[in-house]
This record gives structure tokens, sequence and C-alpha cells, in this order.
């Protein structure tokens, strides 16, 4: 053990590196309850959240792209049938419209029918009184050209 000592004294090394030994294990000693192990506890904790996290997040997109998806079909599939609803509907508002159309029609046809019979017998009763007063007409005409 001498030889260590003198190897160790002549490498400048006292008695006083196992007082700073002994003060470096009581700060690492309590440096590693205050600073190191909350600090590797928080750090581990904080890497379970953010894999879980990760994990989680991805879990959830890929059931946001699930559900995105359903969404999808679901509109196609409610746009399908209020196409059909609306095609159907628009079908029914055409025939019920060329029907009320159809009626207007005959409607007005029957009515110019009437008019047309109304103006037929005018002009008839208007030529049969016509037809009265022609000889008296024809007679004031002769006596005007005769006064002449």
């Amino acid at each position: 053990m001498s030889q260590v000592i003198e190897i160790l004294t002549s490498l400048g090394i006292d008695t006083t590196v196992f007082h700073q030994f002994a003060v470096f294990f009581l700060a690492y000693i309590s440096m590693n309850f205050i600073v190191f192990k909350p600090y590797m506890a928080a750090y581990n904790e904080r890497i379970k959240r953010t894999v879980g996290g990760q994990e989680y997040g991805e879990k959830l997109l890929a059931e946001a792209e699930e559900k995105e998806e359903a969404y999808k079909k679901t509109a196609r599939d409610l746009n399908l049938k209020i196409r059909e609803v609306f095609s159907a509907w628009n079908d029914k508002a055409k025939a019920e419209g060329d029907q009320i159309i159809e009626a207007a029609k005959k409607e007005a046809d029957a009515d110019l029918k009437q008019a047309q019979k109304q103006l037929e017998d005018t002009v008839a009763q208007v030529r049969k009184e016509m037809e009265g007063l022609i000889p008296s007409i024809s007679e004031n005409i002769q006596n005007k050209i005769m006064r002449q």
C-alpha cells in the first residue's frame, strides 16, 4: 500500500482526494434526489404522454378518415335520393302544368267558338236589319238624286 501512496504523491495526489470524493458523492446523492430523479421522472412521463398522444392522435385521425368516408357515402346517397324526389316532383309538376295548359286551351277554344258564333249571329242580325233598310235607303238616294 505504501507503494500506491508513493505513486499517488508522485502524481501530486494527497489525502485530500478522499475528502473531495466524499464531497462529490454527497453532492451527487443530494443532486440525484433533488434534480436528476424528478427530471428523469418528468422526462419519462413526457415521453409516455407524447408517445401515447401520438398513438391516440393517429387513432383519432384514422377514425376521422373513416367517418369522413361514411359521411361522403351518406351524402352521395342522400343526394341521389334528393335528385329522385326532385325529379319525381318535377315530372308531376310538368304533367299538372300540361293538364292546366290543355284545359286552358280547351276553354279558350270554347270561348273563341262561342265568340265567333255570337259574331256570326250579330252579323246575320245586322244584315237582316240592313236588308229591311235597303228599300228605304234606296228610295232616299233616288229622291236626293232627283232633287239635284
